[in-house]
């Protein structure tokens, strides 16, 4: 009874899978007709629908009138006359979104200011840019820079203030304790160290300056270099409480070797 039992359930079982395969193979059939009949029309509507262009922007899709719409945006900023000084960038969204144009610019008269700058046909039409560095930048590094310089074992450093785009106006007048705590400036610093040291000298390096930043007013993007490799990275929230605490030799030496057995970039 349980042998014919048995066989009943295993014939039902393969008349089932049986069936199911030629169902999937049924639908597979009728998806590949469908794909062979209709397929290239629906991959025609797709790539009409991401080149279609967004109506009634600011400029319209093509560089010309977005760098004309850019560069009298950043005037009317400024209050100064930009040109595009390389970098741009010019991508449609589609006709929801709109174009994106970017580039990089700088004032006719002091060509050597470079800032990033974007405008878009829908969320940017207000161009968002970094330009407000330079009102800065001077002042912000500066205490980093004489940091620096109370490290003998620091060889030579590379100092800059960096921020996100931004259509908010700063302006000199406003305050340099304003500006890093609300614009997301941060000054990015580059330590070198002397070559062929040991991944234990370069730990207690860190360790030290590490242990030095909290008499900095900024927050940091800390880099170290030796043997013209970076051997570290990492941000540091200053102005939100940064501590240093967290930090050991010994986990240092660890992050130095890692990085330097993935092949960090040069």
């Amino acid at each position: 009874m349980k042998k014919s039992r048995f066989c009943v359930f295993t014939a039902s079982l393969l008349l089932l899978l049986l069936t199911g395969c030629g169902m999937m193979d049924k639908a597979s059939d009728a998806q590949n007709n469908f794909s062979d009949e209709y397929g290239d029309d629906i991959m025609q509507a797709i790539d009409d629908l991401q080149n279609a262009e967004y109506q009634d922007g600011p400029f319209e899709n093509n560089l010309e009138s977005a760098r004309e719409y850019l560069l009298t945006q950043m005037q009317e900023k400024y209050g100064m006359e930009f040109s595009v000084a390389g970098r741009e960038n010019l991508k449609n969204y589609g006709p929801f979104h709109g174009a994106t144009y970017s580039c990089e610019v700088s004032p006719v008269d002091a060509p050597e200011q470079i800032a990033t700058a974007v405008v878009s046909q829908t969320d940017y039409q207000d161009v968002r840019d970094d330009y407000a560095i330079y009102y800065f930048e001077e002042d912000a590094v500066a205490p980093v820079l004489t940091l620096c310089g109370t490290k003998d074992y620091v060889i030579d450093q590379r100092i800059s203030l960096e921020m996100p785009e931004t259509e908010k106006l700063w302006t000199v007048e406003d305050k340099l304790e304003q500006f890093l705590s609300e614009s997301g400036a941060y000054v990015k610093l580059v330590l070198r160290f002397t070559d062929d040291l040991d991944t234990e000298t370069y730990a207690e390096y860190l360790y030290d300056f590490l242990n030095s930043v909290d008499q900095l007013e900024c927050n940091l993007l800390l880099q170290a270099k030796a043997n013209k490799v970076y051997i570290f990275h990492e941000e540091l929230a200053i102005l939100d409480g940064f501590d240093a605490s967290t930090y050991t030799v010994e986990d240092l030496r660890q992050e130095i070797e890692e990085f330097l057995s993935m092949g960090a970039p040069q």
